[in-house]
């Protein structure tokens, strides 16, 4: 589909009605496709708490099955959880090592 702002209006210049794929059959199979990866920005701030509460990621993912009633509905996996937890660690890393870098040169000084 193509559109455009004609008088400030959008308006639908070309448009084919047929899939180039398969439609998905199931709705848990929809987290495997690229346009439904990603974890929402209210769930990555919950499980952002979750992971400095030192939750395990699989005790995250637990807790996430439980709000959607299955982890078959949870739109994104274990490994993202993992991501993310891999990402909030080198975040307070980073943190960490310059801290102690500005306490080594205050020591030096």
């Amino acid at each position: 589909m193509i559109v455009k702002v004609i008088d400030g209006r959008w308006e639908v210049i070309y448009f084919v009605g047929e899939h180039n794929h398969p439609l998905v059959d199931k709705p848990s199979l929809t987290k495997y496709l690229p346009s439904h990866q990603g974890i929402p920005p209210e769930e990555r701030a919950f499980l952002t708490h979750l992971h400095n509460c030192n939750l395990t990621t699989g005790r995250m993912m637990h807790i996430m099955s439980d709000f959607y009633g299955s982890e078959l509905i949870v739109p994104y996996g274990t490994k993202h959880i993992t991501n993310l937890k891999t990402l909030l660690n080198k975040d307070d890393t980073k943190e960490g090592d310059m801290i102690e870098t500005v306490a080594y040169f205050k020591d030096q000084q």
